[in-house]
């Protein structure tokens, strides 16, 4: 149903706008005969400059009154598309809408509403926003049904192929994707997006601004995609991580008429199966030498424990065979992570099978043989298939999102008003 002018007057009025302030509303635009007026767009412009906490200077307060419009006349089309909606589906969507305000806005025992308020934005907007997404959100999944549908027949193939690559690198990311819109070319989202890496970087709130800004899915997420296999990302951007620390953000990197920020979250150098922490029990025969020893001495008793080790095949026997030699040293070193030995003894362990006795190794005091009783490789700590759905959604529904109001926009009738 379309609004008319003087409902969106009713409805600021409902909303608490002072009675003063009500004859210095105007409309802004309209978006297929919907109107816009001032009070919405001061308010969306309130929400972005909280949100960004960019420097607010002439140019940059004309960038985000700009994008404010841009991101109203969206929720305009959006919410016309999606017109046919049932007035239960609006209701539970205002229901989510204020779930979501008190989880991105409640601080300090105040509820979403009432810290809104304190800053001086209408809680009302923010609701209208979120009621936008949601709505837009379930629109997209009914016309593309068959191809959300086959979000579920990819789940098990990507969970079979991060076991095969469990010991590939992971990194862990948060992102806001812009892209070019109607009033703001490519070099211009480029400047928006260094803006927003300064702001970052002097404590703005990276997931707020994905929440408000960014074009990809992962936006509900407030920009959080989670862990990706390094190697499947583009170089460009491997490139660029490699050079930042976990918590810090990069620069904004261009790719295929978009701009992409990245936040690392962290880091898994071997991936989901780290072999250095694994866990391992060894047993050991140690016979002692004279400081005196000569090397001749040493060779004849390296002989010697790999003569009386070669037909030993367990930990107990080994164990029997440091007490026969009258050693002091501990025969049994259990439930040690292997990321604590001495490198050269990481490589010894790693190459040996279990109840195999090692070659002698030559220590000051004397020669040993080793063998490994036991290992506990760590546990293959696979997303859980909701976790793996809820990436390939985002990146699903970020995709059409953007194809689909491309579309609305060219269609439009849209009347921006000086």
């Amino acid at each position: 149903m379309k609004r008319s002018i003087a409902f969106a007057i009713t409805i600021l009025m409902f909303c608490g706008l002072p009675l003063a302030a009500w004859a210095s509303v105007n409309i802004v635009a309209t978006v297929n005969g919907e109107p816009i007026t001032s009070y919405e767009l001061e308010q969306r412009i309130l929400m972005l400059k909280d949100a960004t906490n960019i420097e607010i200077n002439k140019q940059t307060e004309k960038r985000i009154s700009d994008d404010a419009l841009q991101m109203l006349i969206d929720d305009s089309l959006k919410l016309q598309v999606a017109s046919d909606d049932s007035g239960g589906l609006r209701s539970a969507a205002i229901a989510k809408a204020n779930e979501l305000i008190d989880a991105s806005f409640a601080s300090e025992g105040k509820t979403g509403i009432a810290t809104l308020r304190e800053i001086g934005i209408d809680p009302m907007t923010v609701q209208s926003k979120f009621v936008s997404d949601l709505i837009w959100s379930d629109y997209l999944q009914r016309i593309y049904r068959d191809k959300f549908a086959s979000i579920d027949d990819k789940i098990d193939t990507e969970l079979a192929r991060l076991e095969k690559n469990a010991s590939s690198p992971q990194i862990k990311l948060s992102e806001i994707v812009l892209t070019p819109a109607p009033n703001r070319n490519l070099k211009q989202t480029f400047d928006l997006a260094k803006q927003m890496v300064a702001a970052i970087r002097k404590g703005a709130n990276f997931n707020a601004i994905a929440q408000q800004y960014s074009g990809a899915g992962s936006a509900k997420q407030g920009g959080r995609i989670g862990w990706l296999v390094t190697e499947r990302l583009p170089l460009s951007f491997i490139e660029t991580l490699a050079a930042i620390s976990n918590g810090e953000t990069t620069d904004p990197i261009e790719l295929d008429g978009a701009i992409y920020v990245f936040r690392k979250d962290g880091e898994r150098k071997k991936g989901l199966a780290d072999e250095s922490q694994t866990r391992i029990w060894l047993a050991r025969a140690f016979l002692p030498l004279p400081a005196d020893a000569t090397n001749a001495d040493r060779l004849e008793a390296g002989a010697q424990i790999e003569r009386d080790a070669a037909n030993i095949s367990s930990c107990d026997q080994l164990e029997e065979l440091n007490a026969s030699y009258g050693s002091s040293a501990v025969a049994r070193l259990d439930e040690i992570v292997l990321a604590d030995l001495a490198p050269q003894m990481q490589k010894l362990v790693s190459s040996l099978d279990d109840n195999q006795p090692s070659a002698s190794i030559a220590f000051a005091e004397g020669i040993a043989t080793m063998m490994v009783c036991r290992r506990d490789k760590p546990e293959l700590n696979l997303p859980s298939r909701e976790e793996v759905r809820r990436v390939q959604f985002d990146r699903l529904f970020g995709d059409l999102s953007e194809r689909h109001l491309v579309r609305l926009r060219r269609s439009a009738v849209i009347d921006m008003r000086n």
